[in-house]
């Protein structure tokens, strides 16, 4: 609703997904690793596109643009990290803190990017061992030189905008989506859509959104996939953003950022830092409700032209393209210098990389066992509910009866069910004396 009119468009309750999503299929199965500028692997948590990964996306991204100008690509999954890593590996570029490289040739560069959790990659006490580290902040690159020696530059995640586009010919709601997913932690964007009552509820599509409190600001609905979220974005007047506590202390902003703005949408963050440096340092941002409501509230016209000045700046400045050009020397100082290293991996490296392993598969095991008790702790939930729901109803037909039985022994103990009971008697004796 927009100055007191109910929107005319809807959001997409089934949107359909990019024909792109095969490209980073095909991206992600290791059919484009080889070209003629080396192979980069990325070292991700899965290389399956359906698991809903932001890790997976970003360097698919990337990945694809990098496929573009030249590089082989394919990606490098969790579940084989304690495997070595091919001897024609050109570099690694290390999307996850817990990737331990005691398993990468010493002739193979090593590129950290620091998306996230920038204090945990701070601390690592092998970070010398990478070539390079990009960050998504200049807080952030703070934060890893003070802990390391090596070149350090800001290289913020960006967005394919082959994927996220506008479409002119397509009607937009002038509705607010959230895409902010739920994965068992409350986030702080969950406590403002707790209260916030806009002109029209806020469509959130949440993974687990069945374990989501319900709210009368929100209208609550299953996850989408990520190749469908460009049409979700098409269709939105605004995107609601919500930054993890560890990435907002430096400003490491989120895909969402540029992805709604790439679609034409225009964010709402609950963080300013980062958004200067970015060139998007007009982009709303919300700290409660209230401040939620007014962004919200935003007139069309002057949204349409922030939009349309905004997305400039992501086209220009922000596309996988440009952070492809960008690493591109970062990538071949890297593999230059790699390839001077002599000797290997220290042995403390690649005990590291198989205890990890072993830690990872307990981790797994755990998580398969919380859950199978999970399911048993809801089932045991439903089986006693229903016990319960049946032991009222059978407490409920007990008082009934026992209501009955203590009206009808009242009633059988009156003075007028005995002069009655009296007087049928009498009556039942003179009709039997008349048909005899």
């Amino acid at each position: 609703m927009q100055n007191g009119s109910v929107t005319a468009t809807s959001i997409p309750t089934a949107p359909t997904s990019s024909p792109l999503a095969e490209d980073y299929a095909a991206i992600a199965a290791g059919q484009h690793a080889e070209g003629p500028r080396g192979t980069v692997r990325f070292a991700v948590s899965t290389d399956d596109t359906t698991e809903g990964k932001g890790d997976l996306y970003v360097a698919l991204g990337l990945a694809r643009a990098l496929r573009d100008a030249g590089w082989g690509v394919l990606m490098w999954p969790m579940t084989r990290w304690a495997d070595p890593v091919p001897e024609d590996t050109a570099v690694v570029v290390v999307m996850i803190e817990s990737f331990v490289p005691g398993r990468v040739p010493p002739t193979t560069a090593l590129v950290a990017w620091v998306r996230n959790w920038t204090a945990k990659w701070a601390a690592l006490p092998y970070l010398d061992e990478f070539e390079a580290v990009w960050t998504s902040s200049s807080a952030a690159r703070d934060a890893i030189a003070e802990q390391y020696d090596g070149p350090v530059e800001v290289v913020p995640i960006g967005v394919d905008t082959d994927l996220f586009t506008t479409d002119p010919d397509a009607p937009r709601s002038d509705r607010a989506v959230a895409t902010v997913n739920f994965w068992g932690v409350r986030r702080h964007v969950q406590d403002v859509l707790d209260e916030v009552r806009p002109a029209e509820p806020i469509v959130w599509f949440a993974a687990n959104a069945e374990h989501v409190e319900p709210s009368p600001g929100v209208e609550l609905r299953p996850m989408v996939p990520y190749f469908a979220l460009p049409e979700v974005y098409r269709s939105a007047a605004f995107v609601v953003d919500d930054v993890i506590a560890p990435a907002a202390e430096y400003g490491t902003l989120n895909s969402r950022l540029y992805e709604s703005l790439a679609a034409g949408a225009l964010p709402v963050t609950d963080c300013a830092l980062g958004l200067e440096e970015l060139g998007l340092a007009d982009v709303p941002v919300f700290d409660d409700a209230a401040s939620l409501e007014r962004a919200l509230a935003m007139p069309d016209d002057e949204r349409t032209a922030l939009v349309e000045r905004l997305r400039g700046v992501v086209l220009a400045r922000h596309s996988f393209t440009a952070r492809a050009e960008q690493v591109r020397p970062v990538l071949e100082a890297a593999i230059a210098h790699a390839r001077s290293r002599t000797g290997s991996r220290s042995p403390f490296l690649r005990w590291a990389t198989n205890e990890r392993e072993v830690l990872r598969v307990a981790e797994q095991e755990r998580d398969v066992h919380l859950q199978g008790v999970r399911d048993i702790n809801e089932r045991l939930v439903v089986a006693e509910e229903a016990v319960a729901s049946f032991d009222a109803a059978r407490r409920r037909a007990e008082a009934e009866r026992d209501a009955i039985a203590r009206e009808y022994d009242a009633l059988t103990r009156s003075a007028e069910y005995r002069l009655l009971h009296r007087f049928g008697g009498l009556a039942r004796v003179v009709r039997g004396r008349d048909h005899g």
